[in-house]
């Protein structure tokens, strides 16, 4: 399991390198999935802040690859989404809107994902140093809170798998059959996946299928979406969302495979 964190590491610098060069075809701030572009369409300087914002999660990738300030960089891609995806955009996107409204809006919860993916990534680095970003957020605490965005998150996308089962088997390719089935079958992993990341017990096995889950996704689901429609950009965010949230999942994986093989041995 601990060698899930490097290339978990590396799957998410090269997920925010991918979403930031999209960027530069979408002419628009895409990270999470903004609400639709139609409401900041005369917003001055949108597509100057997507070239700016798409250059800097671009070279941030490239500093975590590379190992420089790899910790710093992955905390600062974590605030900035959470920042402009979540306060900046959806936020506002959600005044007046119901609770029920705001319950579903799935594309808002991965601001946090992102937000919370990123804090486990900087934990692995910090842990790797012998360190800690503070002494109140410490590396424990950094991965809690990035284990709870993405526990959130799995559950809340199982419960959408019932409730919109309907339109989820849409999205599944032609060539795969029983799409009902496969439907539900995946709202109850991901239902699983994320209460198993609630229990210490069971965190690091639930983060490790729950991230071979979505690869799996990601190769079978989304690049032949978007490979069968190259020009919308939306299934391209999806199979790049796809291969980030794996690499989350993995460091997760790791992390918390080495945390329980400490304990084992001190308490041994």
């Amino acid at each position: 399991m601990l060698k899930l964190i490097t290339p978990g590491r590396i799957m998410f610098a090269l997920g925010i390198m991918a979403l930031g060069i999209l960027q530069f075809f979408t002419k628009d701030y895409i990270v999470a999935r903004p609400p639709s572009p139609s409401w900041s369409a005369n917003i001055p300087g949108k597509a100057a802040w997507a070239y700016i914002s798409g250059s800097i999660l671009f070279i941030c990738g490239l500093c975590i690859i590379l190992r420089k300030k790899p910790a710093w960089v992955s905390l600062f891609v974590g605030v900035m989404i959470l920042v402009c995806s979540f306060f900046l955009r959806h936020l506002p996107d959600m005044v007046g809107d119901t609770f029920e409204g705001i319950l579903w809006r799935i594309n808002s919860d991965k601001s946090f994902v992102f937000f919370g993916g990123a804090l486990i990534v900087a934990a692995s680095f910090f842990k790797e140093q012998g360190r800690s970003f503070s002494k109140f957020f410490t590396n424990n605490r950094l991965i809690t809170i990035g284990w709870v965005c993405l526990s959130f998150f799995l559950i809340i996308c199982g419960a959408a798998h019932f409730k919109f089962n309907q339109f989820v088997p849409s999205l599944i390719p032609d060539y795969i059959p029983a799409h009902l089935f496969w439907t539900d079958f995946a709202g109850v992993a991901l239902l699983a996946g994320g209460t198993g990341l609630i229990f210490k017990q069971t965190r690091t096995w639930a983060a490790a299928l729950s991230g071979l889950m979505i690869l799996l996704w990601f190769l079978l689901l989304h690049i032949p979406r978007a490979m069968a429609t190259p020009n919308v950009y939306g299934e391209w965010m999806g199979v790049f969302e796809s291969f980030t949230f794996s690499g989350f999942l993995f460091v997760l994986a790791g992390l918390s495979w080495e945390q329980k093989s400490y304990y084992t041995t001190a308490v041994a």
